[in-house]
């Protein structure tokens, strides 16, 4: 039997929306967003604080980071275990990430048992022991994930691009949970010090996303009325560029049979006019499968199994890059090739290629979109990012609107070849030589972990 049909036709993307966040704010101070999603049952209940690593004294860098994942190891009213046991009998999941712009601490947790869980977060949030014992240990496991990341080749090519692009006195420039010699100095004072100078109110959001019940603001309010603030705002740095900058590096891993590459330089922060067409157009250069980068590298080329660019925006400018790795011989070319599809003033982007962008964009939206958790981690950023939770809407109906020629043009504005800095982590006796018949001159660096 012959069966027939006609294709369904492929509709344009479609703008689409963010719940909006019923929005409040205790008495302390914080701030309250409420994210009600209806089927969702397992909510994430997120405190997005105003702790951003530019506020760690140099000397103990990535005190932040052990305060964070000290802080669920036993708190006063749960010591040791206890605490993990709690969590553990309602079901709920506690994490937590020191940031450039904030430090988070997150639960998971399904809805009958949110109360407890807000008691619980707001305990470890407000009250963590930070056992000596604890606070070693995770210094000690830090000290050995540093050793691990120095041993990984993309690990030690993106320390080298911060390092290139950030000037030397940014925080950005430097790992985000510390190197060996902060690490190392790091005590039970310093976390607790950090703890209770910039674990507060002030500044701080509280997210709540799933289907909250009637009285989520009262729990929220009954978890975490009572933290108290402090008298004083974190100071967030303004990223600064390397003078120095653009760099050709390269990073030697001796005997290495493959390369991994970063190009790229400083770039613009969310608040920026041509943020939209920035996206639009990061997302035509490297961004999806069909980008410029992957079709010419891996397709035409075949000298890599993917490539990808993009912008990384900081509370305060931020980063383009391009990352890809392949093998050692073809990496000088490579470099080359990137850095040429990157000029789009002599070929600015395409109606094609801008279209195909905007779909994209607009498209998978709601699939990143899914969960509670996801709603979360979003609003999570904004908030983060001293952004509005109506900041993603609004840049939705923007992207709908860029055009290729518009896409060119702020794209040729941010991402000026001649001015990008190229970093390569592999085999330098290889990759100089190559690297200078590309017209790169480059310099062997050590990267400091």
């Amino acid at each position: 039997m012959n069966h027939s049909s006609v294709r369904p036709q492929v509709r344009p993307a479609h703008v689409w929306t963010l719940q909006s966040p019923t929005e409040t704010r205790l008495d302390n101070g914080a701030r309250l967003w409420l994210y009600q999603l209806p089927g969702q049952y397992v909510i994430s209940a997120q405190v997005v604080m105003d702790a951003p690593l530019s506020c760690e004294p140099a000397a103990v860098e990535g005190c932040a980071t052990i305060a964070v994942r000290s802080s669920d190891e036993g708190s006063m009213l749960h010591p040791g275990s206890r605490l993990a046991e709690a969590v553990e009998d309602i079901g709920a999941i506690y994490a937590g990430t020191a940031r450039q712009s904030s430090t988070v601490a997150r639960m998971e947790v399904p809805v009958s048992q949110l109360a407890a869980a807000l008691r619980l977060l707001a305990e470890t949030v407000t009250q963590p022991a930070y056992e000596k014992v604890d606070v070693d240990r995770h210094r000690d496991l830090r000290l050995a994930e540093i050793e691990q990341t120095l041993a990984r080749s993309s690990a030690l090519a993106q320390i080298g691009f911060q390092n290139a692009v950030f000037d030397a006195g940014c925080r950005v420039g430097r790992p985000a949970a510390g190197r060996i010699s902060t690490v190392e100095a790091i005590t039970r004072d310093d976390v607790i010090a950090f703890h209770d100078r910039w674990w507060r109110p002030d500044g701080a959001t509280i997210i709540l996303a799933g289907e909250l019940p009637p009285d989520a603001a009262q729990l929220v309010d009954a978890a975490f009325g009572s933290w108290t603030p402090g008298n004083q705002r974190a100071a967030h740095e303004q990223t600064l560029a390397n003078p120095a900058a653009p760099v050709v590096w390269v990073i030697d891993r001796p005997g290495s049979v493959q390369a991994d590459l970063r190009i790229g330089g400083f770039g613009p922060d969310r608040l920026d006019p041509q943020w939209a067409a920035l996206q639009v157009a990061s997302c035509a250069i490297g961004g999806a499968f069909g980008s410029r980068l992957n079709r010419v590298l891996r397709e035409e080329l075949g000298y890599t199994y993917g490539a990808h660019a993009g912008f990384r925006p900081l509370r305060s400018h931020g980063s383009f890059v391009v990352q890809t790795s392949c093998r050692t011989e073809v990496a000088a070319p490579a470099a080359r090739a990137a850095i040429d599809l990157l000029n789009v003033t002599d070929e600015p982007f395409t109606e094609t290629e801008a279209l195909d962008a905007r779909t994209f964009l607009l498209g998978i939206a709601p699939l990143r979109f899914q969960t509670a958790d996801a709603i979360a981690d979003e609003a999570s950023v904004l908030a983060g990012t001293g952004l509005p939770a109506s900041w993603f809407n609004d840049q939705q109906a923007q992207i709908a609107a860029v055009s290729a020629d518009q896409a060119s043009a702020a794209f040729s504005a941010a991402v000026r070849p001649e001015r990008l800095s190229v970093v390569l982590c592999g085999d330098a006796d290889q990759l100089l030589t190559g690297l200078e018949a590309q017209g790169l001159a480059a310099e062997v660096v050590t990267i400091d972990g």
